[in-house]
């Protein structure tokens, strides 16, 4: 379930902005090498829970404790693999029970380092009538895996990370409205089925979590505003206001840039989603997602290859940029395989 590299390469060359120069180093001061990560940090572990032996999820687990993060979004790939298994299939309960075995022990691993997981699935084919099920149908398998479970063990949410506009033609004149409201229409499908596992005792604490990228708000030259539902307006604030009655849910904002000034940084292109959603009233909150994976020729979305310390200055600016408002609820990072790797 992992996202390929060309894919994450691919959404970098769609991202709106001007050129990586206005990025340009400058030189480390001090004081930033002891800023500590805002609270509400998250991180995308892009492996399943089975994929990691007990030694690394602690030792995982732990570097993350170690530097302040407080959830983990969790590839459970493998989870949907086996429920879409037909029920003839003989070995579909033992790989079914298999697997929740192996998010138990994470989760209560983590829960026992103070840290929250919450499931992560998605892929660019999850939308229209052929895939477009599998979004709700991640949502349905995380609220039934939690009301089963001790509370210990529970994923405290499910957070869909689609990017449809990654495939080749999505962004073409002549499709691109159709195929942002067949978009839209999934993140309702999705929404919609959150909404029913509210009523479940065990899960009226979950949260859900759609990941977004910044130019969906329609400004430059992404693509503009489109009717859904009868109403005509940026795409970003369609989703803002599918969920802004719900406390429990977010948008990740990728406004994946290494640099948090100028009007091509990172501060510049989520702001518009948080004026939105202030404007409104929304509920619901906002994460301003920062990438760390490797991104070969658009060097300027990641940090990749820098230190933590560099990124640490930049969640510094971004949290003191968007703390006034009461829907912004910390940055996440993709992914933690590269964070790790980074030099302190």
């Amino acid at each position: 379930m992992r996202r390929a590299t060309a894919v994450l390469v691919l959404a970098a060359m769609l991202a709106i902005g001007g050129p990586a120069a206005v990025a340009a180093a400058h030189q480390p001061r001090l004081q930033f090498r002891k800023v500590r990560v805002p609270p509400g940090m998250a991180v995308y572990e892009w492996h399943n829970a089975g994929d990691l032996s007990t030694a690394q999820v602690e030792r995982r687990l732990r570097f993350l404790r170690a530097n302040d993060f407080h959830t983990v979004y969790l590839d459970i790939g493998n989870y949907l693999d086996a429920a879409e298994l037909p029920d003839t299939d003989p070995t579909k309960q033992a790989r079914l029970s298999a697997v929740r075995r192996q998010i138990k022990r994470f989760v209560a691993t983590a829960t026992g380092f103070g840290l929250s997981v919450q499931a992560l699935g998605g892929a660019p084919t999850w939308t229209g009538e052929d895939r477009g099920y599998l979004g709700p149908m991640l949502v349905d398998l995380v609220g039934d895996y939690s009301a089963r479970v001790r509370s210990s063990e529970r994923l405290m949410g499910v957070h869909l990370d689609l990017e449809p506009y990654t495939l080749p033609g999505w962004l073409d004149d002549e499709h691109v409205e159709d195929n942002l409201v067949e978009y839209l229409t999934t993140l309702h499908d999705i929404v919609e089925a959150y909404r029913a596992q509210l009523d479940r005792s065990a899960n009226r604490g979950l949260q859900l979590g759609l990941a977004v990228p910044f130019w969906l708000d329609a400004r430059g030259d992404a693509p503009g505003p489109v009717d859904f539902h009868g109403a005509t307006k940026p795409a970003a604030h369609h989703i803002i206001d599918m969920v802004s009655d719900l406390p429990g849910a977010y948008l990740v904002v990728m406004s994946y840039r290494n640099f948090t000034r100028t009007s091509d940084g990172s501060i510049a292109h989520a702001r518009d989603e948080f004026r939105y959603a202030a404007m409104i009233g929304a509920r619901s909150g906002l994460v301003v997602g920062q990438q760390y994976g490797p991104a070969p020729g658009e060097e300027h979305i990641t940090f990749h290859g820098q230190p933590r310390w560099v990124f640490r200055r930049a969640a510094a600016e971004i949290a003191l940029a968007f703390r006034r408002y009461p829907q912004f609820r910390g940055l996440s990072v993709d992914d933690l395989d590269a964070f790790m790797a980074a030099r302190p």
